[in-house]
């Protein structure tokens, strides 16, 4: 699984023209607008005239508590591959560059500027002069150059080396032939060159956004990242960022501390507390003014009615820049056939589980990016309900009803088994209505939980599987060549379910070589359509978010292409 995404993963960065919010306790309706869609962010204001019970904590008066569902010890950037563990190393790492809240701009972060080639396969970064690691130790391009030795190295184990694949030599290097990569080449202590193999439009982003890590804690020659794991297990950690770590507990709190040397000057907030549990404990936090932020709350009727008595919270109401899906393995001769794959769809009632599920708080998919991306178009087919057509489909591809109810072709039956995750109600949820809504049209299924990584393993390194259910979290760009490109069509790779199209693996290719941002989006539009057409995924929702604040937290800023760690520097605590 080495060079796999994980699920779940924010796979990339990159411009978007959507507009951001702040839930700043005005009370106002502000809009998230693509160039297809507008929704609007509602945000509730909380009465800070109403007793509060935050308020009364010991330590209320310098520290902010935060809750997240999970949170294991991995805080070395190179190996993080989930976005909770990702929020954290963000307040203690810091990376080139970052995006604003509307994804429109690139903003300075440890480099001052940058310089992009004639040909676009140089991009020349001018780094800050005043920055210290969290040791005190500075900040030089040397530790740049460390960071994607790290990520290039033979031995190296974590998610991330497709980043450098991209640059030029690291063949070589990885192979060890070559005892110099040329894809990274520090000019001075304060300006470091990458090489790409390719002008590609995502190069900057690929190494603009990644955290950079100190050469002098974590140096490359080891050879062996075995030994920098080890400094991850006895928590280790040195970085640049806004926060340094204090003590992680596996009980389920982690305390972070403002970091005195970061470049930015001093942070508002001087202690963060990071407690993890289930999410019915968030709303029970809340209450007790144990916790002040549940940002990114999936929302139900359930936590809004329990939420909603509180009357000292803020709560903003977006939608997620995220999408859940079915995938299809493609290598099942069944489902290789695009008619089965066109009635599963047509026969199964998403829109019916998107309001049993989601209780309203959620919308329909139809293709690989979030409604709010620059990139959306409308201009998909969207797989409305529908059992008669679906029925069209399978008799047409002689797909006959046997005496079962079960549709059979060539000895082969239309029965499958349903790979999912246990204790989830999602799953639970989807894996019954798909039951009972495709038995209407003679196809049988058979749920099958198991263990989430169990489950990883199962569809992404062994690839033995029917079908499975799981959900993709993004950022500004969508998704392109690192899902559905044939390249990636191997164990481990996030082609699980084996897509293989000419005229995608095309789009992906001029999409990645196009820098005009108006053709670009064409080109999207165009590789939209065919994904849509194609069906390697059942393709299921977007899930809203909600982020609940209490209302002595002020300047608290957040977008779907910026979490709540992105302005973190600017939020007061007011008592």
């Amino acid at each position: 699984m080495k060079k796999r995404l994980a699920l779940l993963l924010s796979v990339a960065l990159l411009a978007s023209t959507v507009t951001g919010f702040a839930a700043d306790n005005s009370g106002k309706t502000l809009r998230v607008s693509s160039a297809n869609n507008t929704f609007e962010t509602q945000v509730t204001q909380g009465d800070s005239t109403v007793p509060n019970p935050a308020k009364e904590r010991e330590d209320s008066k310098d520290t902010l508590t935060v809750f997240m569902s999970t949170l294991s010890k991995e805080f070395l950037p190179i190996y993080n591959a989930t976005p909770n563990e990702g929020q954290v190393i963000h307040l203690m790492f810091d990376s080139l560059y970052t995006n604003d809240e509307k994804g429109l701009t690139n903003v300075p972060r440890l480099a001052e500027k940058y310089q992009v080639s004639n040909n676009n396969k140089t991009i020349t970064f001018s780094l800050r002069k005043n920055v210290k690691w969290s040791d005190g130790k500075p900040f030089t391009a040397k530790d740049v150059e460390n960071t994607f030795l790290l990520l290039a190295n033979k031995t190296y184990e974590g998610p991330n080396a497709y980043l450098v694949s991209y640059l030029k030599g690291y063949e070589t290097y990885n192979s060890g032939k070559s005892k110099t990569f040329a894809g990274v080449k520090v000019i001075n202590d304060y300006t470091v060159v990458f090489n790409f193999i390719d002008p590609l439009a995502d190069n900057f982003d690929r190494v603009a956004n990644f955290p950079i890590m100190p050469a002098h804690v974590y140096p490359s020659q080891w050879g062996n990242d075995k030994k920098i794991r080890g400094l991850q297990d006895k928590m280790t950690i040195v970085g640049s960022g806004r926060y340094t770590l204090g003590k992680y507990s596996p009980e389920g709190t982690l305390t972070l501390k403002a970091n005195p040397n970061w470049f930015g000057g001093k942070v508002n907030v001087p202690n963060l507390k990071i407690r993890f549990n289930s999410e019915e404990d968030s709303v029970e936090g809340l209450k007790s003014g144990a916790i002040d932020i549940v940002p990114g709350l999936i929302p139900s009727a359930e936590l809004e009615s329990s939420i909603n008595r509180l009357d000292y919270v803020t709560r903003s109401r977006y939608v997620g820049n995220n999408y859940s899906y079915v995938g299809f393995n493609l290598r099942d001769k069944r489902l290789a056939e695009l008619s089965v794959r066109q009635a599963l769809t047509y026969g199964f009632n998403r829109q019916e589980f998107i309001n049993n599920y989601y209780e309203g708080n959620g919308i329909i998919c139809n293709a690989p990016v979030s409604q709010v991306s620059w990139a959306y178009t409308k201009d998909i087919n969207p797989y409305e309900y529908n059992p008669d057509q679906a029925n069209a489909l399978l008799e047409k591809a002689g797909w006959k009803k046997g005496k079962d109810g079960i549709r059979t072709k060539n000895g082969n039956k239309l029965s499958f088994v349903w790979e999912s995750y246990t204790d989830s109600a999602y799953s639970e949820v989807i894996t019954q209505m798909a039951k009972g809504d495709w038995k209407l049209i003679g196809v049988s299924v058979k749920a099958n939980f198991i263990d989430f990584n169990a489950l990883v393993e199962k569809v992404y390194d062994k690839r033995e599987f029917d079908l499975y259910n799981m959900a993709w979290t993004l950022n500004a760009v969508p998704s392109t060549g690192d899902i559905f490109s044939s390249a990636v069509d191997a164990p481990g790779q996030n082609n699980a379910v084996g897509f293989k199209n000419i005229e995608v693996d095309k789009l992906i290719v001029a999409i990645d070589r196009e820098f005009n941002q108006k053709k670009r989006t064409e080109m999207y539009h165009k590789y939209f359509k065919k994904i849509n057409e194609q069906l390697p995924y059942m393709f299921i929702g977007q899930s809203y978010r909600s982020d609940i604040t209490n209302v002595r937290v002020k300047n608290f800023e957040v977008s779907p292409f910026c979490d709540w760690t992105s302005k973190i520097e600017q939020v007061e605590i007011v008592q």
